[in-house]
């Protein structure tokens, strides 16, 4: 039987009652406090783990202490990452506490326990977990709740948390509490607390690989643990931008020194990551930005059969390579390098090879298909090309595309073309012609050029009638009867 009987306060950590009823009974650590109780495991250890995960029963041995048996709060909380494990990474190995709660309440909160639980959310500060002046570990074995060893009480922080950690924790409290409504990035909108974490955890460790860092969260410190944690909170703050900027990072750190072979193993790594944990609410929506990062930037990069697993919003890919666009627009591949040159399609240069914008490589071959050629435009205004290059000339009709030394095809502007002609029909004739007037060839005997009677027509220098050709509208041999005023 014990000389002081404690109750457990309703948010304690349960390895924080038992060093709580240690201290109070003169016992040198819990370990000996449980031998006393019946459990006779080597050198005194006790199951800190099974206790925090809510595995071990404590309540057989409570009651050998005379002691009131109790449920655990946390138990469950851990058993609903136990039915869907998406992380491994719950609960701590080493303790961590806020001293002024420990002064103030004389126990400690059972979501101190929780690994990704940074901050105290009432006091603004990181918890503790380590000796400011030896960096020796806290321990669950300590005799005394406040206390590293005998002698030396655990320290406050001075310095104030960073506001991510400590948005982090409250976010954390306030799952735990089982109360809704929490202010928190809009992707985490409806998760569970296991769910939440897996992005949280998904995040951190691939940014670490990112950058060639181990991420072990068991193993090391509070401390560095908020350097990994609030970077992955500031980018669910800022999603999905900020997500697809840590995705362009891998240009930047390929997975190996084959270069684009580094990148491909990075996003194939990341997509089988994504697809194995699916069913995770979070991972899900994390996976719908990877297949839209990869539709949109990069779907070269993983194989045609992996991609018949990501979601594509489209049948056709943003990005095309250099044969693609080619073929998009029905010439040689080499004509897309002298496009380049024109400044008409824009490359991006990805593990070493050109790739062009769907969007674009499609407008330019909707403005060609849309458009005339040279030859098109003399059939469809029934011209020659020598009256044809002296109306461009001129400036009277007008071209996307001229002959240069990267070129040597036309693009004759088809609907400025229709619009001068109807514009030419509207001024003629209505009413009978006079005597004496002359066709279009005589006007061209008398000394009038092909620029110099449209001018003339457009002008209303020369009167002259219409006479509709039913195979081509657009003919200037429908104008004729002309007269000069």
């Amino acid at each position: 039987m014990l000389l002081a009987r404690p109750s457990i306060e309703p948010n304690e950590c349960l390895v924080s009652y038992l060093i709580r009823i240690s201290e109070k009974n003169g016992f040198k650590h819990i370990g000996h406090l449980m031998r006393h109780a019946g459990l006779a495991w080597k050198n005194n250890r006790v199951p800190v783990h099974q206790i925090l995960i809510g595995e071990f029963d404590l309540n057989v041995y409570l009651l050998q202490l005379g002691l009131t048996t109790f449920s655990s709060k946390i138990g469950p909380i851990s058993k609903s990452f136990q039915n869907v494990i998406d992380t491994h990474y719950l609960i701590v190995k080493y303790p961590k506490v806020c001293p002024d709660c420990i002064e103030e309440f004389g126990f400690c909160r059972f979501e101190w326990s929780l690994l990704p639980y940074l901050a105290c959310v009432r006091h603004g500060k990181l918890l503790i977990d380590i000796h400011s002046g030896t960096g020796k570990r806290l321990s669950w074995y300590r005799r005394y709740l406040n206390k590293f060893d005998d002698t030396e009480v655990i320290s406050s922080l001075s310095n104030v948390a960073p506001s991510e950690a400590i948005k982090l924790s409250r976010y954390i409290e306030v799952l735990l509490n089982g109360r809704k409504g929490v202010s928190c990035p809009e992707i985490l909108h409806g998760l569970e607390l296991r769910e939440s974490l897996s992005v949280i955890h998904f995040i951190a460790h691939y940014r670490s690989r990112l950058l060639d860092v181990s991420f072990q969260p068991l193993s090391i410190t509070n401390g560095e643990l908020v350097q990994h944690y609030q970077y992955a909170w500031t980018m669910l703050e800022n999603w999905p931008d900020a997500y697809y900027k840590f995705l362009n990072q891998y240009l930047e750190h390929p997975m190996s020194n084959k270069g684009v072979g580094g990148l491909h193993k990075h996003f194939r790594d990341l997509y089988e990551s994504l697809h194995r944990q699916s069913e995770n609410k979070g991972i899900a929506r994390i996976k719908v930005e990877f297949d839209h990062y990869i539709e949109i930037y990069w779907p070269s990069v993983l194989e045609s059969k992996r991609i018949t697993r990501i979601q594509l919003t489209t049948l056709g890919r943003n990005i095309v390579s250099r044969k693609e666009a080619a073929k998009i627009l029905n010439c040689h591949p080499d004509r897309v390098d002298k496009l380049v040159q024109q400044q008409k399609l824009t490359p991006n240069i990805f593990g070493g090879k050109k790739h062009y914008s769907r969007e674009q490589v499609e407008g330019l071959a909707i403005q060609i298909s849309s458009n005339w050629t040279m030859d098109e435009a003399c059939e469809a205004l029934q011209l020659t090309r020598y009256q044809l290059k002296q109306l461009l000339d001129a400036g009277i009709l007008h071209t996307f595309q001229r002959p240069d030394m990267f070129n040597r095809d036309w693009i004759v502007d088809k609907v400025q073309c229709q619009e001068m002609i109807a514009s030419l029909c509207q001024k003629a004739r209505k009413n009978t012609p006079p005597s004496g007037v002359l066709s279009m060839t005589s006007m061209q005997r008398r000394g009038y050029s092909i620029v110099r009677l449209v001018l003339a027509m457009q002008t209303g220098q020369i009167e002259f009638g219409q006479l509709y050709v039913v195979d081509h509208p657009l003919s200037f041999k429908q104008f004729t009867d002309f007269s000069l005023i």
